[in-house]
């Protein structure tokens, strides 16, 4: 009876996507290229490093070192998987095909909570830039902002995916102009002083390795994750298969090289860096004056707002991919006639991201948004080992070197990362689970 069960279940599923859904495969290489630059360059780093030496003091220019190695070896699964399948659903997909339809349904829902979380995260770090800008007393005028955002954003990716990812390539450029001018400048005040202290000399206060390093490595993480989302909309790439295993090899190194040099110049120059919730345009308008620190402060608010745009684009197809399978309604895969864009599920989405990013703390989503996309680092992990054990069949265009080793230190990473996350978030997430479990059970 299971056995017939899952079969049937199999059959609608690919009866779902065997048919024409309507999507268009309308993004070049280029396009796939800015959206895994915004989907991981965004607010982390211009949010991030001011905690990060708050936590793990002398030992901060080593967060970002070791989570970007963290990230590699992980991405190198997404890669392996990317370069397998040409469908919408990312970790979903690669879930399903590994382990049924079960374990593909919690993975998709897993990942459509984290673009949710994730987006209202990164419209809560606009509102924290925005405030370089406005007057003390903003609430009521950033969160009208921040809403007008969302809801813009939204609705350029209403008209289409093309406009949706001209959008992205808009503020690719203007992230990357204002963190080399940082870095650019920066770097000729740098005081050996302020890196001089050995990194490893407080223990468990603030060096390696002690707890507090490792909250910094957890929190750190949330300035890398989005990678994930590259592989979501393949659908509606061009080339899904050859693309995604290079983008996002090359949005990782990138990221690292750029995090790297920019904890460097901003704990080098900036002392009060620890005490700051703005930290790079605080830095740079102590070492370059107020012009500096409004011209990251721009570039911020542009990298921040280029990091909404790619999760506008990717997240609502986190919901469609779900409703086109069978597990939410089928309204919600619903295929705008004119615009080829899943509409319906695109306006649920931004109705719950500004909700969460108007009531939530940036604190608390950052944490949410890592505990749920590290959920979805494992099954695709585990995915790697079982299809090449149980598929040996499929075309990989690329196939990860060394055997199993690669997919089970990934695995081990992601372990190492669950312990190291609060418990109320694990709490959270948990009866987040529970609570889709009816949507399941009521569909079969």
């Amino acid at each position: 009876m299971a056995i017939r069960q899952s079969e049937t279940m199999g059959q609608h599923i690919k009866q779902s996507h065997t048919q024409n859904q309507g999507l268009t495969r309308a993004l070049s290489f280029f396009d796939v290229i800015c959206l895994g630059i915004n989907s991981v360059v965004g607010a982390g780093i211009f949010l991030l490093p001011g905690q990060l030496c708050s936590l793990a003091g002398d030992a901060a220019l080593w967060v970002f070192p070791m989570c970007g190695v963290l990230c590699f070896i992980i991405s190198l699964c997404f890669a392996e998987m990317g370069g397998m399948y040409n469908k919408t659903g990312g970790a979903y997909l690669y879930a399903r095909e590994a382990f049924g339809p079960f374990a593909g349904f919690l993975v998709g829902w897993m990942m459509w909570l984290s673009s949710i979380i994730g987006w209202a995260s990164v419209a809560s770090g606009f509102g924290l830039y925005l405030g370089y800008f406005l007057p003390t007393e903003n609430g009521w005028l950033s969160k009208s902002i921040i809403a007008i955002l969302i809801v813009g954003l939204s609705a350029i990716n209403f008209f289409g995916v093309k406009p949706g990812a001209r959008t992205i390539n808009f503020f690719t450029v203007g992230k990357l102009l204002s963190l080399l001018i940082f870095i650019g400048v920066g770097f000729f005040f740098i005081h050996g002083n302020n890196l001089s202290s050995p990194p490893f000399n407080k223990g468990g206060q603030g060096g390696f390795p002690g707890g507090n390093f490792n909250a910094a490595a957890v929190m750190a993480l949330y300035a890398y994750t989005g990678f994930e989302f590259v592989v979501v909309p393949a659908e509606e790439m061009r080339h899904p298969q050859r693309d995604i295993p290079r983008v996002l090899l090359f949005v990782l190194l990138l990221a690292t090289g750029l995090y790297i040099v920019i904890q460097i110049v901003a704990t080098g120059t900036f002392p009060g860096l620890a005490a700051s919730d703005k930290p790079l345009a605080d830095a740079a308008r102590y070492f370059m004056g107020t012009a500096g620190g409004v011209i990251i402060g721009a570039g911020a608010l542009l990298s921040i707002g280029g990091s909404n745009a790619g999760i506008a684009l990717t997240s609502p197809r986190s919901l469609y991919v779900l409703s086109a399978d069978g597990f939410f309604p089928k309204i919600f895969s619903k295929i705008h006639p004119k615009y080829h864009t899943p509409y319906l599920a695109i306006i649920v989405n931004t109705a719950l991201t500004l909700l969460l990013s108007l009531t939530g703390s940036f604190k608390y989503l950052v944490a949410a948004s890592v505990m749920v996309s590290i959920l979805q680092y494992i099954p695709t992990c585990l995915a790697v080992v079982v299809l090449r054990r149980y598929k040996p069949e499929l075309e990989r265009n690329y196939r990860i070197p060394g055997g199993y080793c690669i997919p089970v230190l990934a695995l081990a990473i992601c372990g190492w990362l669950i312990c190291h996350v609060e418990l109320e978030v694990i709490t959270a997430t948990v009866v987040a689970i529970l609570v889709s479990l009816p949507f399941y059970f009521l569909r079969r």
